[in-house]
């Protein structure tokens, strides 16, 4: 029940930030976004899934020919990137559908590719998303994520985030997640990490699924 009700809440506000998240947001968040565009594959006819893919911002930066499906829970945000894929000619197959990330309606091993910016501290359940990402991407195939991830203890900055997260969870995202431990934990391999946008407080996290069955 708890997380229904945090699913819809984040439905609902997602939906209103949607005509203007990128005047608010699209400084602060594109760059790191187009920058982890240069990280996924060139190789065309590829089966990429967006999680998140809010406003659809990112649907230009894919590579020709590839086949997208971009999920988001807000239907004003599908709204505006059905519109931003109206007038894209780059021979991209984009399929825009409204759906939970945590309850993924696609088959294991289907996608070749995962990305999902600025999700992971959205949701209520960060876990089952990621176990869900992984589900669904093939053995060995990419995984990036756009995120903030709380800093390591010790640093002056983790506890500043601490203070914050009470703070920023109304307004839709959270500040203390461990991003890289929680990718981890459900079993994802990460390969690098990236610093980007303002300040280097996000990074870019590139993982894989490895061939072993993926923990429950």
């Amino acid at each position: 029940m708890q997380y229904q009700i945090c699913s819809r809440y984040m439905e609902r506000l997602y939906s209103f930030y949607s005509p203007f998240y990128d005047f608010f947001f699209g400084k602060l968040l594109e760059p790191g976004r187009r920058k982890a565009f240069r990280y996924l594959s060139r190789r065309p006819g590829q089966k990429i899934l967006e999680i998140g893919i809010g406003t659809g911002s990112s649907l230009e930066l894919y590579p020709p020919y590839s086949r997208v499906v971009g999920i988001d829970i807000a239907p004003g945000m599908i709204e505006q990137a059905q519109k931003r894929a109206q007038g894209l000619n780059n021979a991209t197959e984009i399929k825009l559908m409204v759906m939970d990330a945590a309850q993924l309606e696609f088959p294991d091993n289907h996608f070749d590719a995962v990305v999902a910016s600025y999700v992971i501290t959205t949701v209520p359940d960060p876990h089952q998303v990621c176990r869900e990402i992984i589900r669904v991407t093939r053995p060995g195939g990419q995984i990036i994520a756009v995120n903030h991830t709380r800093s390591e203890n010790g640093w002056y900055l983790g506890r500043v985030e601490d203070i914050l997260a009470p703070l920023c969870v109304p307004i839709g995202f959270t500040t203390d997640l461990d991003v890289l431990k929680v990718m981890r934990e459900t079993g994802i391999h990460i390969q690098s990490t990236v610093k980007c946008n303002l300040l280097n407080l996000h990074r870019i996290i590139m993982g894989t699924k490895n061939n072993h069955r993926h923990p429950n």
